[in-house]
């Protein structure tokens, strides 16, 4: 008995230190753990931060952001970021209807289906919201935008487009996707399964933040009939991406506004067509277009009429006692003290020579061509006459000297 007794008790004691370097094993990787875990280098960057920033807590610029670990016990989680109403399958896939999407910061989408009643009832029941899906992103970034895509992967148009014609009207045949942008990616989600499709993660990629989002339509430059939907960004660091969809593929990118320009990323805006404006200044504001087809060259006409060719027209169609030389307008003083009566000091700067003034002659430059009669013609050189002889002895009043003419 002694040979097996033997090997029972060899087969324990190897039991028993199996055992041992297991138990070993797990509590030296606890330890290793917690000396490396993520809590523990964020909080060794967030003091390296601290430390050289100083006593003194400089403003970060966009670019220069804290680690900060994200937790589902945040109290603004819950804040509303974006809302979006769309005509989508939200239940099944056989049955659509009015909805609307709501995103918060922590990451989290909330799909509601709202229950409209009819036009003849509206005025007793009113609209229902009931929760149909809930979506939680697992990185918790804020969510910046939601939009649902139909069957061709183009966005859904304004329901009141469609009524007048002016776009065209959705694919409700095929399955339908949304598309939700956070501050760190895009992802795509089919519905009414909701279901990861495809995604693009800005963050780790490009190492920036999105701050805005818009779905552009671009149309050629050389032919109307072919254009393409495509998703446009805005970063915190003032450069724009362009990708495609549904399939989310960079296409381009531009540099757009200074990283350091706060206020003109934070009032930056996004058109339909791909253009966009942002501040300059509190008064002023840029202008840009990423489409080939749209561009900034101001093309228009404005028409406007002088003042003082209303003036003119108005002063020979309403005094007849005006006269003309060679299409000239010549003006009595009497008329002359009227028109600045009625028309007050706008007369004078439309007319700022008086007629009796030394520098007003025979060589007035005529500014049209007219009739004249033999009547006019000797009224004009009597007055010319008139006006030397007025120059001369306003000169002889002035220097009693040497007089030359």
């Amino acid at each position: 008995m002694e040979g097996p007794l033997s090997r029972v008790k060899s087969l324990k004691k190897s039991l028993r230190q199996s055992f041992r370097r297991i138990r070993k094993s797990r509590v030296s990787g606890k330890k290793r753990v917690t000396t490396s875990s993520p809590s523990s280098k964020l909080q060794e960057a967030n003091a390296q931060l601290a430390e050289q920033a100083g006593p003194h807590e400089l403003e970060m610029t966009p670019v220069q952001r804290r680690i900060e670990p994200r937790s589902a016990d945040d109290s603004l989680s819950g804040v509303v970021r974006c809302l979006y109403f769309a005509d989508t399958f939200l239940r099944d896939a056989a049955h659509h209807g009015p909805t609307m999407w709501a995103g918060t910061n922590s990451g989290s989408v909330f799909a509601y289906a709202l229950e409209v009643p009819p036009w003849e009832k509206f005025s007793e029941h009113a609209v229902e919201a009931v929760l149909g899906k809930e979506i939680q992103l697992m990185h918790r970034a804020p969510v910046v935008s939601i939009a649902v895509l139909d069957g061709r992967g183009n966005p859904l148009p304004e329901p009141y487009e469609v009524s007048q014609d002016l776009a065209k009207a959705p694919d409700m045949q095929g399955s339908h996707s949304v598309l939700i942008a956070s501050e760190e990616q895009f992802k795509v989600f089919t519905l009414p399964k909701v279901s990861a499709k495809t995604k693009f993660k800005l963050t780790a990629h490009e190492g920036c933040r999105v701050r805005r989002v818009a779905l552009a339509n671009f149309v050629s430059a050389v032919s109307e009939d072919y254009m393409e939907n495509c998703l446009v960004c805005l970063t915190n660091l003032g450069d724009i991406h362009v990708f495609s969809m549904p399939g989310l593929r960079p296409q381009v990118r531009y540099d757009c506004i200074r990283k350091e320009d706060i206020s003109g990323i934070a009032s930056c805006v996004f058109t339909k067509y791909g253009q966009g404006f942002y501040l300059i200044s509190p008064s002023e504001f840029e202008r840009f277009s990423l489409s080939a087809r749209n561009i900034t060259e101001p093309l228009c006409l404005v028409e406007f009429k002088r003042p003082q060719d209303t003036y003119l027209s108005n002063s020979v169609t309403g005094s007849p006692k005006s006269k003309q030389a060679n299409g000239t307008h010549m003006m009595q003083n009497s008329d002359v003290h009227h028109l600045l009566a009625d028309e007050g000091s706008s007369t004078e700067a439309l007319s700022p020579v008086s007629l009796d003034s030394p520098s007003n002659s025979i060589e007035t430059v005529p500014d049209s061509t007219g009739d004249i009669t033999v009547e006019e013609v000797r009224d004009f050189l009597s007055s010319s006459e008139e006006t030397e002889k007025n120059v001369k002895n306003t000169a002889e009043a002035q220097s009693p000297g040497v007089f030359i003419k």
